[in-house]
């Protein structure tokens, strides 16, 4: 009875152990995990994402990943101090360079902000996932009628991949 307690306690523990923590999201925080657009996009990709199976592949004939925009009256009816910007990046090759984005646009469709910072394999490493991001303090920038845009730019047309992208509001 003893090692029957002791096996179904060890199984539990290992079941607890191997639970992938679900990701809780704040109000006015935003994910893509890229696993609703395979099939949709022909950028996605199955294999050894982030996490879940799919993940965005960035190359020769892609400058930029898939953009995050919106106004910021269709997100809230209020005021942020400043939007973070995170995302997962892979890149293979040592050579391998690329940059966060945060543009905030005005309603005529013009750039008034853009914050960008730039990445490279050299500093990140290769062939592993890396987490990476970029904050946009929004004092002066917030007007309800202003969008804002978060994205990975590809200036080089280079291989790499991208995945889980979190856009987060703090007020």
């Amino acid at each position: 009875m003893k090692s029957n307690t002791v096996l179904l306690f060890a199984l539990l523990m290992l079941g607890l152990a191997c639970q992938k923590e679900a990701k809780t999201l704040g109000e006015f925080t935003f994910f893509n995990d890229f696993e609703s657009q395979f099939g949709y996009n022909p950028n996605v990709a199955l294999g050894k994402s982030h996490s879940g199976r799919a993940f965005f592949k960035l190359d020769a004939n892609t400058e930029f990943s898939p953009a995050f925009i919106h106004q910021f009256k269709t997100i809230a009816n209020r005021g942020f101090s400043k939007v973070k910007f995170t995302a997962y990046v892979l890149m293979p090759d040592p050579n391998n360079l690329g940059a966060l984005v945060i543009q905030v646009w005005d309603p005529s469709n013009q750039p008034i902000k853009v914050e960008q910072k730039n990445f490279t394999a050299k500093e990140a490493g290769t062939n592993r996932w890396v987490e990476l991001s970029l904050e946009l303090p929004l004092a002066g920038l917030y007007t309800p009628e202003n969008q804002i845009r978060c994205f990975v730019h590809n200036p080089g047309f280079q291989n790499f991949y991208v995945d889980d992208f979190t856009v987060e509001f703090v007020q």
